[in-house]
């Protein structure tokens, strides 16, 4: 067994089915995925594993995506985490909810799960070419 772990994923989805693919599909790529089904959880896991990304969904029980957003962007601690949202919705801009946040990426529901590993690798070498 591989010892060493790939980049860490913080997923956050109050969708059980979703969860269970995104992690599968990222664990399968060598990812090292934590996942939960609300915010707070999520910002929990943020903080105690230090993520390279953090996958949010927007709408989520006791904090959404975009408040959990917010919450890692005035973090120090968090504040240099890649985030990138996921949600079912498609129609109308997102750019008013999210007040100048920094977020990587959008990606809306369904997904191909190939097609949230490229977008994620890229968001990650993006992040890699910055430093």
């Amino acid at each position: 067994m591989n010892d060493n772990k790939g980049p860490i994923i913080v997923v956050a989805d109050d969708d059980r089915d979703i969860r269970d693919l995104i992690k599968m599909q990222l664990s399968r790529h060598g990812f090292d995925v934590h996942i939960t089904d609300n915010g707070e959880t999520a910002l929990e896991l943020i903080i105690e594993h230090q993520p390279v990304v953090a996958l949010l969904d927007i709408m989520m029980p006791n904090l959404s995506g975009i408040e959990v957003a917010r919450r890692i962007r005035e973090n120090p601690a968090t504040s240099t985490v890649e985030i990138m949202l996921i949600s079912a919705r498609s129609s109308g801009p997102i750019d008013a909810d999210l007040d100048g946040i920094d977020i990587a990426d959008y990606i809306t529901k369904p997904f191909s799960p190939h097609d949230l590993v490229q977008r994620i690798n890229n968001v990650i070498n993006r992040e890699k070419r910055d430093c």
